[in-house]
């Protein structure tokens, strides 16, 4: 047998791979499912990765000339064998694989954040939780220092506490890290395995000292150093230790087969859909999540258009890992404890999307491209379960009568306990559409989406939970970008908008992760949508405060330059204004129009051929009326003010391989 070589290569990072061309059109109704769409990576990337002032500048000229995707070469060996000896058979299934076994792509990357009056200068009011969280008194625009103090009971009824005022330390700052690890196994030239590691995954720097780390003793729980003054080393962060998450969480794991008809994939997969402002998969150096699915999909070509279909698992409802038979036997194989509670998803999606080199080809003769794609989901559940009224199997007389999970959701220790289900109907259907014009150095590019279904109950959505809740959501996005001086100098224009709702919990934090907003008696309509997190349009409002574009309108002119140094390494600096609008005034804390103005400006410096970035941003937000605390609607002395400005300052630096 003779003996080939192991080779072991890191490459630069690929945006995907390649699509087979259709021999023949696919048979998808004999298969049941079908494609997964390849993505439209359209969005702009900002002053280069990770430090875009305010997220959506071009990204700069590239020293590299772009190339045909493809898998990586395998290294030369030597095939020469001496004269007087009979050659060696091969291995098996040697012929099949002509590229490399093994190849990693991801970062390393360091973030600081330096935020400033991120409240707005605003404190504690005398709104309470409407859902009835037991809390005595609202919470500010956004998270303060805990050297801010919460108001008092015995003050939350007169007013007097100085937390309704606001408080004096404004700032709050940190520096995280994440190792992203993207390996790749190619089986053979058509078959490949892929998937995503994050490795102490947006930790805080010093957040897990041995100071924190704590050790179950005879005197009770010691921590290994005494005060944190006196710790000697970082810990790696695990659960229930230390922090919330474990140091390694494994994300994303797929399968890729190509045939002659198209390809195969299925697993849990990134989703990406044109700009992203739906469907992004947070690739960007600066992204922190991104959309996740887990899909059997398939996707062929014909005539030049990618045909694509896809089956998602989405929520199974209970499964046998929440209830003790499954922590009992935690090796064995889980089972979902009910069909129909599951949500499933269908996506169909049809796109034209020209490759880098055949799109520079075009418009480097002058024509005009356009590249576009439609993309259809569909969601539906038929019933669901409510652990706010738990119930047990008649069949199970160790539980009978007694409640059947806890106030967390989680079912408790008994093996058979179930909570009740409730048939809900379900669906929506969203679709979206994406176009992107380029002519010579104009590129104008749209994106739009809308949801639209109902349900039979609404449940938890609504104060009036028994009845239907109907979805009409909608947003887009229309951007455009002029590239002069030989693409070194970028004028750019963007604005967007989301649909609102009169619905608004004016006791909780602003950002949409850290609050639950329930529809009003009366009102059944969800009206609210939300782009993806990832998408990134400034620095502060939509960033930190809001945690999205929703109930919004934006307007957002942009420039940049880059200087070119030597061969792969250039120095950026850009700047961009965001002028904001309430699309729904009477959800906004100041039942006003207009969020407010802020601005961006930056320097990055990246080498391209090195894989090393680097960049500092600086922003301002001047708020305006949505984001006052009038007197007319708060009260004065608890929580009524005006809003003030926030800054903050951003650095990164960045590894990529």
């Amino acid at each position: 047998m003779s003996i080939r070589s192991f080779v072991f290569r890191i490459r630069p990072r690929r945006t995907s791979s390649p699509l087979s061309p259709a021999a023949a059109a696919w048979t998808f109704a004999a298969l049941g499912v079908l494609g997964f769409a390849p993505v439209a990576r359209a969005q702009m990337g900002g002053m280069g990765p990770g430090m875009s002032p305010g997220g959506g500048m071009p990204s700069g000229p590239s020293s590299q000339a772009p190339k045909e995707e493809g898998p990586a070469q395998e290294a030369p060996e030597d095939t020469t064998t001496p004269s007087d000896l009979e050659p060696l058979s091969g291995y098996g299934g040697e012929s099949r694989r002509r590229v490399q076994l093994f190849e990693i792509d991801g970062y390393l990357r360091l973030r600081t954040d330096y935020m400033h009056n991120f409240n707005l200068g605003q404190g504690y009011s005398d709104r309470t939780d409407p859902l009835g969280t037991g809390r005595s008194y609202g919470l500010p625009p956004f998270p303060t220092s805990l050297l801010c103090p919460t108001p008092s009971a015995a003050n939350t009824v007169t007013g007097t506490d100085p937390a309704y005022g606001g408080c004096g330390h404004k700032d709050l700052g940190q520096a995280t890290l994440r190792f992203r690890i993207e390996p790749t196994i190619n089986v053979t030239d058509q078959v490949r395995i892929r998937s995503q590691f994050d490795v102490l995954d947006n930790t805080i720097m010093g957040s897990t000292p041995d100071s924190l780390a704590m050790n179950r003793t005879a005197g009770g729980i010691v921590p290994q150093a005494p005060i944190p003054f006196l710790y000697t080393t970082q810990d790696p962060p695990e659960i229930g230790q230390n922090g919330y998450m474990s140091s390694i969480r494994a994300k994303r794991a797929w399968a890729e087969i190509d045939t002659e008809f198209g390809s195969l994939r299925f697993g849990r997969m990134p989703w990406h859909f044109g700009r992203g402002m739906s469907f992004n998969d947070g690739s960007c150096l600066d992204c922190d999540g991104g959309t996740t699915v887990d899909r059997i999909a398939l996707l062929t070509e014909l005539y030049g258009h990618q045909f694509t279909l896809a089956l998602d698992y989405g929520t199974q409802g209970l499964t046998s890992n929440q209830l003790a038979i499954g922590r009992v036997g935690s090796n064995g194989i889980p089972i979902d404890l009910g069909q129909d509670d599951d949500v499933y998803e269908y996506m169909a999606a049809v796109t034209h999307i020209d490759t880098p080199v055949r799109l520079r080809e075009k418009i480097d003769r002058g024509e005009v491209v356009l590249n576009y794609g439609l993309q259809l989901v569909y969601r539906s559940q038929h019933t669901s379960y409510d652990t706010a009224g738990c119930t047990t199997k008649a069949a199970d007389t160790m539980t009978e009568g007694a409640p059947a999970c806890l106030g967390n959701g989680m079912i408790d220790s008994r093996e058979q306990a179930l909570p009740a289900t409730q048939e809900v109907n379900a669906f929506f259907f969203q679709p979206n559409l994406w176009m992107k014009l380029h002519y010579r150095a104009l590129t104008v590019e749209f994106e739009g989406t809308a949801v639209l279904g109902r349900m039979d109950r609404g449940g938890i959505l609504l104060a009036e939970p028994s009845s239907p809740a109907y979805f009409r959501q909608w947003g887009g996005v229309l951007a455009s970008e002029l590239r002069l001086y030989r693409d070194t100098f970028f004028i750019g224009f963007e604005t967007g908008a989301a649909s609102g709702d009169q619905a608004e919990n004016d006791a909780g934090y602003l950002n949409y992760r850290w609050r639950f907003v329930q529809q009003p008696a009366g009102d059944h309509s969800i009206r609210d949508f939300k782009f993806s997190p990832e998408y990134h349009v400034d620095s502060i409002l939509f960033r930190h405060i809001l945690g999205t574009v929703s109930n919004a309108i934006y307007f957002k002119p942009a420039v940049s330059y880059w200087f070119d140094l030597t061969q792969g390494r250039q120095l950026g600096i850009a700047g961009s204004a965001v002028y904001s609008l309430a699309q729904v005034p009477v959800a906004t804390p100041g039942n006003g129009l207009g969020y407010g103005l802020e601005m961006n400006v930056g320097a990055s410096y990246r080498n391209t051929a090195e894989g090393f970035y680097a960049g500092m941003t600086w922003g301002v937000l001047w708020p305006m009326g949505a984001l006052n605390r009038p007197d007319t609607l708060w009260t004065t002395g608890q929580g009524a003010g005006n809003a003030t400005a926030a800054q903050v300052l951003r650095g990164f630096l960045g590894v990529k391989f």
